[in-house]
């Protein structure tokens, strides 16, 4: 087997033997270009319509109407699609910081805990509103994280995809019954996205997975899905093919232990 390389950043170097006058300068760093005060104000402008609509998903069902759930999501992928890349990376970050609450569900947010949580000297008011925020936020739901994850499949491109990805990797590194739900769903998100890297993803998953039955129907979707896409051939059939042997691998085991 070829020897891999070695990166640069871990070969030992001489280092110590180099007197230090003998070190090349360093050029000095351009200055940081000033971002425009109008596009400051229209970072904060989108960012904060993003908020408030992830705050109104947030309040369902107790506070607000599917109806306005809807429009609220129609609001965040809005802000998305006009922001530049650092108001999208914003809208990712809340929705990840919401979708990542999935792992405290395994424990029960109770008034105790949160006592513990903030201390002796906390207030019981404040203790008590942490506990109604627990109890009440749509995002600490099962359903409520399916609906975000399915809200970053419609938002559909490479930075969805990646949020995707790394929660679908915390949902298969457990058995529980919650876990798979999500799971599915995170599957289902990367079938809805329109990134050749959410089919990346789905491929990974699809061969190396040990239940891969939900992987494999997204791939069904995605082999329509790339008839419509304008890539180069090289990639078409790369694509097309890696899907093809996964499903002749699926139809031979369907023979074998039929």
């Amino acid at each position: 087997m070829k020897k891999k390389s070695i990166p640069k950043s871990r070969k030992k170097t001489a280092k110590n033997t180099v007197k230090k006058e003998a070190a090349p300068e360093v050029a000095a760093l351009p200055a940081e270009k000033k971002v425009p005060k109008e596009i400051i104000e229209r970072r904060k402008k989108l960012m904060k319509e993003a908020e408030i609509a992830l705050g109104v998903i947030n309040s369902y069902p107790l506070l607000r109407t599917r109806q306005e759930v809807e429009a609220a999501e129609k609001q965040v992928m809005d802000s998305y699609a006009r922001g530049d890349a650092v108001i999208r990376q914003f809208i990712l970050f809340v929705i990840h910081e919401h979708l990542s609450k999935a792992a405290n569900m395994r424990v029960m947010e109770n008034f105790e805990l949160f006592k513990k949580m903030m201390g002796e000297k906390a207030e019981v008011l404040e203790v008590r509103k942490n506990v109604y925020r627990s109890m009440f936020n749509y995002s600490n739901s099962l359903e409520g994280t399916v609906e975000l994850l399915l809200l970053l499949g419609d938002i559909g491109d490479v930075g969805a995809a990646k949020v995707l990805s790394r929660h679908l990797a915390f949902y298969m590194s457990g058995e529980q019954g919650g876990l798979h739900m999500l799971r599915n769903a995170a599957v289902e998100a990367l079938e809805n996205c329109g990134c050749t890297y959410a089919l990346d993803v789905i491929l990974a998953y699809a061969k190396y997975a040990e239940k891969n039955e939900r992987f494999v129907f997204a791939l069904r979707d995605w082999e329509d899905k790339l008839q419509k896409m304008n890539l180069v051939a090289a990639d078409m059939d790369a694509y097309m093919s890696a899907i093809n042997e996964l499903m002749m691998v699926r139809k031979e085991k369907d023979v074998h232990y039929g």
